[in-house]
Order: C-alpha cells, then structure tokens, then sequence
C-alpha cells in the first residue's frame, strides 16, 4: 500500500475517498491536522478523511491548501497526527495521503501497522470501537488553523540571514505550481525579496508538477527579460525546489544539493557535521562532506528514510537529489519552502548561483526512467542479469542494485511512486558512461513489459 512516501495512485482507482475514510479513521488518535494540494480530487479525499477521522470520534483541524512541510508543522503545534493529501509531483490524475507524526512522516513499522489494520476490514462500516458513526456532524467536529501558514514563515525566517537578504533584495522569480503558492511568494517577499510569482493559482497546475530542467525550460527567457538573480520552482506540494540562475540555466541536482550542504556545514561545530543523502547521490556529495571534515549516512531513496536517519544520527542535515532537503532545526520531510530560503541566503551572501555552481565540477551523469506493467517482477530479472555480468565492483541491493565500480558507479531501483523504473549513473569517462548505459538500457528494457 505505501510506497516510498505514503499512499500514491490514480485517483478513482488505487486512491478513492472510501480508502481516504478508512485510513483516517484508523490511524487519527484523538486529534488530526488535514492539508491538501490543489489537486482536483483533494477536496473529495479532504472531506473523506474529515468523516473518516470524526467517525473514528477524533476531532479535525483542517489546514486548507498548504504544503506538506506546513502539515508536519502542524503536528507538533497541535500535538497530533496529520495526513497531507498529495501526489507531490506525480502527474494530475494522481493523488495520495501522506501520514505524518511529531513533523515527520511515519516509519515503515507504523505504515505495516496501519496496513494491517486495514486489510482487517478495520473500519469498513464506517465506525470504530469508542467511536461515532459515520452520519456525524462533520462541522461540528472540524475547525480551522488560519495561523498555520504565518507560524511557518516565522519559523523559516528565524532559520535564515534576514539582515542580509533585506539588505541585498534579490529579485526572484517564484513558480509555485501548487500548495507552496500560499506561502512561498509571501515569505521571500517578507524576507526582503523582489518576487515575481507565475504559475501562483490555487485551483489548477499550470506545467507538470515534477520541478525538472525540462519542465522549467519556458522559465528560461523570462528569468533573463525580468533580469531575475535567480528562481526557485516547487513541486505540486512544496517538498522540492529547484534552482535556476539569472542565465535562465537550471542548476544540475546534484551540484545544488551540494552547494546546499556546503552552506549548512559552514560553521558548524565537529559533533554537528552529520549529513544523510541517499544512494542515488553523486561522488561530489560525497566529496563536499569529506572536505568540510564531516560524515556521510546513506540510506535508500525516500524522504521517510532521510528523515529516520537524520534524527537516529543527529545529523544536521539531509537531502536528495531530488531537491528535497530536511533541516534538524526544522520539521523532518523535505521543506523547499525553507530551502527557498535558504538559497536566498545563500545568493546573498555568497553571490551568483552561474559562478558558484562552478566549484562543484560534475562527472557525466545519466538519469532516466522507464515504464513497466509489474516493477516488482521487473527488477527481479534486471538484478538477476546484472549480477551475471561478472563486473568487479562493490554490490548495495537495499533499494534496487547499486553497483560501485572504481572509475563511476550505476544504481537501477524501482520507483517507490510510480509504475517506472529508474536508471542513475555516474562515470569518470564519458566513454565509460554510454558503453555501461548500452549494456544497462539492454537488460532494463527486455524486462520492462510496456504499462
């Protein structure tokens, strides 16, 4: 049922407001924080999960259309659980609940607890042992938090240079495409920002909600008419950002996520340089954190994973080269509102994003997908050739098979989210890179049947 960040599907067909009733109801407790994207279907499932949450005999605060980092938020302000109604940045079809627990998204031990109890039939009728019935009032048990989003600007703006974005006033470009509309204009603005909002509608997405180089690309020749110092795009929820300079040129993933941890292990203490990323991580994550005297945790690919790490290490900071970061000081799931931010800080104290991606030199990189009917039986037989091959190298089969070779490294996983399967590599030598992906594509296409 969960996949590497809560419950995702088609909407209609995995994701229905009958499962959106029975999952608030089993997992709520006595109170629970409900937020949504602008998802089409998100207030159909909001409503389910309020019914559900008040047969249950729990009590309601609906957040409205906020990000998801805003709901984790929320749970330690009210101190309950919470579910963020999202797809994050799957396509428009698509939605899902996101359950969260003291600011960050419940563990694999709770997610198979509240499967049980779900495929046991709990709350099938609607009620629950100590409950109510499902024909409650539902506004006689559901209020609403209208501070929620200045408590999370006020957070984010104690975690950052004010002073010094005041002082400098870059000029933004914000392309919100969803929840991080209510907040993340509004916040770079306070903090002494020029912003520029496109794609800011609260009811429809503009572009697709993944914040990728292609789907940015019409930003280009806007940042540069604006004269913009640089841009930040969200996903459908505000958990990712990515970064474009004033050139119009998106930042490469992994050189953004390392400016980011650069930034973060700047002046921190010896027994505060901790960093989590993931095995989908580049070489040069792993160089920033060893030439700033700091540690390493690697963990599979997931927010949920990140944030596990993060707090079982007491690390500073954990990220994914996805542009989904989570601050210690902040909740624990990814935050591109405070990474917004934080990149304002960043330019502003350290100057433009075109000259500064230049310390962070990239080795040639693949990054592609491929869809499939069954990515389970898929990787089963991709792992099985790719240990067949015979190469001589270091083997991780935690998330999909990472393999570690002295001159580059390729890691095949399925999608924790989608119906797709997922190449990543990274070689010293472009050569090296297109033999390797040649052979790789090969085996990964004749197990991939066509969904």
């Amino acid at each position: 049922m969960f996949g590497t960040s809560g419950i995702r599907g088609v909407y209609g067909q995995d994701v229905t407001p009958a499962l959106a009733f029975r999952i608030a109801a089993i997992f709520c407790g006595k109170k629970l924080v409900v937020g949504r994207d602008i998802r089409e279907s998100g207030p159909t499932l909001l409503d389910a999960v309020c019914r559900g949450a008040n047969a249950s005999g729990a009590d309601v605060v609906d957040l409205g259309v906020v990000p998801t980092p805003t709901v984790a938020l929320a749970t330690k302000k009210h101190a309950c659980r919470g579910i963020m109604l999202t797809a994050s940045h799957n396509p428009p079809e698509y939605n899902g609940l996101k359950l969260i627990e003291r600011g960050k998204e419940i563990g694999k031990a709770l997610e198979k607890e509240v499967t049980r109890r779900y495929e046991s039939g709990e709350a099938m009728d609607g009620t629950r042992a100590g409950g109510r019935n499902g024909s409650v009032d539902d506004e006689r048990a559901r209020v609403h938090d209208n501070e929620i989003i200045r408590d999370h600007m006020e957070l984010v703006m104690r975690m950052v240079d004010a002073r010094a974005i005041a002082a400098k006033k870059p000029k933004v470009v914000v392309d919100c495409n969803g929840a991080a509309s209510a907040i993340t204009p509004y916040l770079l603005t306070g903090l002494g920002c020029r912003v520029v909002s496109v794609n800011a509608s609260m009811d429809c997405f503009n572009r697709p909600s993944e914040p990728s180089g292609r789907n940015l690309a019409y930003l280009s020749g806007f940042i540069r008419e604006t004269g913009a110092d640089f841009a930040i795009a969200h996903d459908g929820d505000g958990d990712r950002c990515m970064v474009m300079d004033e050139r119009g040129e998106a930042l490469p993933l992994d050189s953004q996520l390392a400016i980011m941890i650069e930034h973060e292990l700047e002046g921190a203490g010896k027994g505060s340089r901790k960093i989590v990323s993931t095995v989908e991580s580049s070489l040069a994550i792993r160089d920033v954190v060893e030439k700033a005297g700091g540690k390493i945790t690697i963990t599979p690919v997931g927010s949920t994973y990140v944030g596990d790490a993060l707090e079982d290490v007491g690390a500073l900071f954990g990220g994914e080269p996805c542009g989904e970061y989570i601050y210690r000081d902040g909740v624990h799931v990814p935050d591109a509102v405070l990474a917004a931010a934080k990149f304002a800080e960043i330019f502003c104290q350290k100057g433009a994003f075109s000259k500064l991606k230049t310390r962070y030199p990239q080795n040639p990189m693949v990054r592609e997908k491929y869809g499939t009917k069954d990515k389970r039986r898929a990787m089963e037989g991709i792992i099985s050739q790719v240990r067949s091959l015979g190469i001589n190298g270091t083997i991780r089969a935690d998330d999909g098979i990472r393999l570690d070779e002295d001159d580059g490294w390729f890691l095949i996983r399925a999608s924790g989210t989608e119906p797709i399967v997922r190449l990543t590599m990274e070689y010293k030598a472009e050569g090296k890179l297109r033999r390797r992906e040649d052979e790789l594509v090969g085996i990964i296409r004749s197990n991939c049947a066509p969904g």
